[in-house]
């Protein structure tokens, strides 16, 4: 057999560990003895391994890429203004006369109301505490007028866009303001599908069945403006569908504050197919990558998502493979319901390459699989942010060959749980993204626990604090006449290990993906670092293309000094320029594209030998 002629010459654990399957007078307790005494020998000299890292870091940079385009993430913001126009502060006349007030405090118009007061406690606060405070003032007709103003206000701010303040017949001269407040109640929830280009599953209340697992509240709720973001949001989760809603009054109540909900739902399709090509492929492996994704839009009628995608890589077509190929498919399910949002993909990736040996050459092959399941809860929304707590785990396996020989101390299977929140928010049209999280490997469904360990040069089993900060400025320049749109884009990453890491867990850098100007041929990695990704584009007139520059800069360090002083460099610093777009040639046709070209501003003595590293990418929605 080939594989007996070519182990000698790769001297690492590896190696024993296959030998040792060949030669049954070699004992484990020889071998592990063996393993134990040469641990920098499994640490440096192993190339085999390397590969492995390589292709398992490109793959999970490229499965992130895929997830953030194949999953939408729909922003609603309403305008409470435009629902209900806030009162008009009043001009205050010194001269009249006042009264002086010790007391504020709600009442309803019927007693049905006087269980939901206490909602709306926040409103009065001000007036009743901290510096704003009225109580044992003076106040006139003017100034009364001003403090119901205010609470209406700050009632509306909060998202209670239909509930009223008003200020009935009273005796003030006991020092008592009391304040009738008319709660906005939904009476009815209605939809209309009549542009809806599919007909649109109904449930028995004759309302689409998407409303129950979209809509975060129902008939007899106060109304609040942030549930209906939420549930636009829930429902423009499809691409292919669309939600708009208009608040008109009560059919059947005519008491006020009631009001009727209508919302218009469509969907256009209920699949869609896409093909690509790229290449951002290994040349080892295949560097021109092209993928088929096939997406389900709302299968089972409750605003899901679920996709299907096959990439290949197309050097091997129509050729013997030589043995040098990729293959790739991933699943992925989305499933909003109200104010939870449940996430599953499962990605599984093969390649294989041929690698010189010192007589004769062999094929080195790899699979590995990765399964994610996440659940995320909007825990906090106002008229300008959101906040989220999240929690998941993961699976990751993964096998390598020589000769369809199976590497056995080369095979990995991790898992672990993660825990944090997200927070966004917005300042005018700019938004700013964070996320921070904990990952933590366990033992769960049968880890095993890597070689790495014993050296203590790596571990799955340790904590992982991850960050995340996108912040996006759109403006314009240029002449009145004649403004151009641009737009500011920044994405900052980084992650912190409490111990060294295997080498799947460890941050990666270098390449379209992470630092551009790089080929991706070669990468740093490191069980810490930090990532800077900056965007300045400029539209073309009003066209849906634009050019745009790119500057990123990547630091990475590993745990220990004795593994950080073999990395051939810690940073990398790269620019690039490109040109992106999209149209539709057709109806029901959509093309989108990106090419560019990048440069390496700062790099490690003999990272690279490039100049330029370009790149592009061709994508067909249908």
């Amino acid at each position: 057999m080939a594989l007996e002629n070519h182990l000698h010459h790769f001297p690492s654990i590896e190696s024993a560990a296959l030998t040792a399957n060949r030669l049954p007078m070699i004992s484990p307790l020889m071998l592990g003895l063996g393993i134990l005494m040469t641990p920098q020998v499994y640490a440096q000299t192993d190339p085999n391994r390397q590969i492995a890292n390589d292709q398992i870091q490109r793959q999970q940079q490229q499965d992130a890429a895929r997830q953030q385009a194949l999953i939408p993430d729909p922003q609603v913001k309403i305008d409470t203004s435009s629902v209900a126009p806030t009162a008009v502060a009043n001009q205050v006349d010194h001269n009249a006369p006042c009264f002086p007030i010790q007391q504020i405090g709600y009442t309803t118009l019927d007693s049905q109301a006087l269980k939901d007061v206490h909602r709306f406690d926040f409103a009065l606060a001000p007036t009743t505490h901290g510096k704003t405070r009225v109580l044992g003032k003076c106040l006139g007709v003017a100034q009364i007028n001003q403090l119901v103003s205010d609470v209406q206000n700050r009632i509306i701010e909060r998202g209670y866009a239909t509930t009223r303040v008003v200020v009935g017949n009273q005796n003030l001269s006991t020092g008592k303001l009391t304040l009738t407040i008319i709660p906005g109640y939904i009476d009815s929830i209605q939809a209309d599908t009549s542009q809806s280009k599919i007909t649109i599953s109904t449930s028995r209340a004759g309302l689409p069945t998407t409303f129950s697992t979209a809509l975060p509240l129902q008939a007899g709720d106060i109304l609040n403006i942030r549930d209906l973001e939420t549930a636009l949001e829930n429902l423009k989760r499809v691409p292919t569908a669309d939600a708009d809603f208009s608040i008109v009054p009560s059919s059947e109540n005519t008491a006020p504050g009631h009001s009727d909900i209508l919302i218009e739902y469509t969907q256009n399709r209920k699949y869609r197919m896409g093909i690509g090509i790229d290449d951002s492929g290994a040349k080892a492996t295949g560097k021109y990558q092209g993928n088929v994704t096939l997406s389900l839009d709302n299968p089972t009628n409750h605003n899901d998502l679920f996709y299907a995608t096959y990439s290949h890589d197309l050097n091997s077509l129509g050729s013997s493979r030589e043995n040098k190929h990729s293959d790739n498919y991933a699943l992925g399910y989305v499933l909003p319901i109200k104010h939870w949002l449940l996430n599953a993909t499962h990605s599984h990736y093969t390649y294989d390459q041929t690698v010189a040996g010192a007589t004769q050459d062999y094929t080195y092959s790899g699979k590995s699989d990765t399964t994610n399941l996440g659940l995320s809860h909007l825990a906090h929304r106002d008229a300008k942010s959101k906040t989220y707590l999240n929690a998941g785990g993961f699976v990751k396996s993964q096998h390598n060959y020589i000769d369809d020989t199976e590497v056995d101390v080369q095979r990995r299977k991790i898992a672990g749980w993660t825990a944090g929140f997200s927070h966004d928010i917005s300042f005018g049209t700019n938004q700013l993204k964070t996320q921070f999280s904990y990952q933590r490997g366990t033992g769960a469904f049968n880890a095993i626990t890597p070689p790495e360990s014993l050296f203590n040069e790596g571990t799955a089993r340790t904590g992982i604090y991850k960050a995340n900060a996108n912040l996006s400025v759109p403006f314009k320049l240029g002449p009145p006449k004649a403004l151009t749109q641009f737009s500011y884009h920044a994405a900052l990453s980084g992650q912190y290990a409490e111990d060294a890491l295997v080498p799947s867990e460890r941050m990666a850098i270098g390449g379209r993906y992470t630092v551009r100007g790089f080929d991706g041929e070669r990468t740093l990695s490191g069980d810490h670092g930090v990532l800077l990704r900056q965007d300045l584009s400029m539209a073309l007139g009003s066209t849906p293309h634009a050019m745009y520059i790119g500057v990123d800069a990547g630091h990475v360090a590993m745990k220990h000094k004795t593994q950080d002083d073999l990395l051939l460099g810690h940073n990398l610093v790269g620019a690039a320029i490109g040109l992106k777009g999209q149209f539709s040639p057709i109806t029901k046709l959509a093309m989108s594209y990106d090419v560019f070209t990048g440069y390496p501003i700062s790099q490690p003595k003999g990272f690279g030998d490039k100049d330029w590293a370009s790149g592009f990418s061709l994508n067909l929605e249908f």
